[in-house]
């Protein structure tokens, strides 16, 4: 894994770093030499055969992403390397990450006015719609930009941002440049900076230039995209929009031919916040958003961030099926979430939490060539409805129940085509609290669904928490009614924690599924073995 190389990259950044005499207590005072920082992430997945999988053979027998972070900041400036390792990259992660080698590096300056970035950093503009450089290392997805990157607040009611650069595609940088500007108004600061009220208004501009050599000359390289966002706040309400247009350029939905334009995008959410009551709401209609670095290269991924706007859950069994968006082609549809407390029990202090969550969203219709944007006409794609109930007993026992609907397409494993499934699901939770650093949780769950796969699943969990440096659990998942084999997915794992460290381990048999985080999601094939993780902040 070229381990000389990290120690010989370490070594250089140490070895320009100055190195500091010791002074008795008459002489000056000590000079600021800055302050040096570091990290190691390392996950490790080491696989075995399976016959319950029917695993008879192993493509890969380990796996490994590592990250390696050396920081260096003094006064106004600050420098960054950092390494990646995937040999080869764990299971449910893309082949194109394998690989090694220095991926990031920058040296910063700012002030109150000004920040300057060379090097590779992330951005984002508005909600991401546009423009999203980002690092999300649970779905091995680093889309940061290497070039340049300005900040500038003249006024505290206005800020800009300037950006130029090339996208990175897995260990690599991809064959385009992108450029943008993003501008942040405060308004009701610069009127009336007495206002108790929030009014920004904001715009960006990105242009993508697609400078590979296997781009399609019939369709354009550059293409630019614009967005305008407005936030409004005052007290217990707020409110906000954007809008992004896309500008014409390739556009590949595979269920039709691929033709050439424009996309488009609207984004409304709003609520309140009351003590003890609270709503809030989200709408989206995105058309033929695939905003990719490259339009043809099979490694191209996204410049822009779309995540699904469902409940994003803490359960297996509610999220066996999660709600996948697809960039191209479009869909339409929000969700609502309803929240508070009922003084129920007998105790002001520990009243009945509840949260209702519904949310749906159907495909985009399309008529020749066009779609119909906004439009609700189109197949359900996902729909939702969940309630959750809280309720703390007293000092030492807290319980949570969920009840979960759930409908949405899934393609059978065994043949059946395109399934529409029902699926109903049932959550109990219980923490008992045994000592103040001592604690028990229980989870039981069940679902309930007319799939021609599985029919019927149930998960058990015992986790024991010993604060703060210990966590134990075990756990199986068995779908116990199916057309196929009933298979029992077991998990045990241990964890500690204890000042700059973090380390885990964990064995067990793991499912076939999406595994999601912040509304992306990555595929993990079905596989056996031990999964390690360790974490040194200095």
């Amino acid at each position: 894994m070229q381990a000389r190389t990290i120690i010989a990259t370490l070594s250089l950044l140490c070895a320009t770093l100055p190195v500091a005499a010791q002074q008795s207590a008459e002489e000056k005072p000590k000079r600021d030499w800055g302050k040096l920082s570091g990290s190691v992430e390392s996950a490790w997945g080491i696989y075995m055969k399976d016959s319950a999988l029917g695993i008879d053979q192993l493509d890969q027998t380990y796996g490994t992403n590592t990250y390696v972070n050396l920081g260096y900041a003094i006064k106004g400036f600050r420098f960054g390397l950092q390494y990646d390792i995937f040999e080869k990259p764990m299971i449910g992660y893309d082949p194109m990450l394998e690989g090694n080698g220095l991926r990031g590096g920058f040296a910063a300056w700012s002030n109150s006015q000004w920040e300057v970035t060379l090097g590779t950093y992330v951005e984002q503009f508005g909600s991401g719609l546009i423009l999203r450089a980002y690092d999300e290392r649970d779905m091995g997805i680093n889309t940061s930009l290497l070039g340049g990157n300005l900040h500038w607040r003249p006024a505290s009611w206005l800020s800009t941002k300037f950006v130029v650069g090339k996208p990175r595609r897995f260990m690599s940088f991809a064959d385009s440049w992108v450029y943008g500007a993003d501008a942040e108004l405060s308004l009701l600061e610069l009127i009336t900076p007495q206002s108790d009220a929030m009014l920004m208004v904001g715009g960006s501009w990105v242009l993508r230039n697609d400078v590979s050599e296997q781009h399609p000359a019939e369709y354009p390289a550059k293409m630019n995209s614009f967005s305008g966002r407005i936030d409004f706040s005052k007290g217990i309400f707020s409110f906000g929009s954007e809008y992004v247009h896309k500008g014409k350029g390739l556009r590949n939905d595979p269920r039709f031919t691929t033709d050439m334009g424009t996309g488009q995008a609207l984004l409304l959410n709003a609520g309140f916040d009351l003590p003890g009551f609270g709503m809030s709401a989200v709408w989206r209609s995105i058309e033929n958003m695939a905003w990719r670095q490259e339009d043809i290269s099979t490694q191209s991924v996204s410049l822009n961030y779309i995540p699904a706007l469902t409940k994003q859950h803490k359960y297996a069994l509610c999220s066996l099926f999660p709600h996948k968006m697809n960039d191209f082609g479009g869909e339409t549809g929000g969700q609502i979430d309803i929240f508070g407390e009922i003084p129920v029990g007998g105790h002001p202090r520990r009243p009945l939490s509840f949260a209702v969550n519904a949310s749906m969203y159907k495909d985009m219709e399309r008529s020749g060539s066009h779609y119909k944007f906004m439009g609700m006409g189109g197949d359900l794609s996902f729909a939702e409805a969940s309630l959750e109930l809280e309720k703390k007993w007293g000092p030492d026992w807290k319980t949570i129940l969920v009840f979960a609907y759930q409908r949405q397409n899934e393609f059978s494993r065994y043949g059946f085509g395109e399934m529409r499934m029902n699926t109903e699901i049932v959550v109990a939770d219980v923490l008992w609290q045994i000592t103040n650093k001592t604690s028990l949780r229980a989870e039981l769950q069940h679902a309930w669904s007319d799939s021609y796969d599985d029919q019927r699943w149930m998960m058990g969990l015992l986790e024991l928490g010993i604060a703060p440096k210990w966590m134990v659990y075990v756990s199986d998942m068995c779908n116990y009614q199916s057309y196929g084999d009933n298979i029992h997915y077991f998990d045990a794992g241990v964890s500690y924690a204890y000042k700059f460290l973090r380390a885990g381990v964990s064995f067990g048999r793991y499912r076939a599924g999406e595994v999601c985080s912040g509304g992306i999601c990555r595929y993990v094939p079905e596989h056996t073995g031990v999964n390690i993780k360790l974490s040194i902040i200095l």
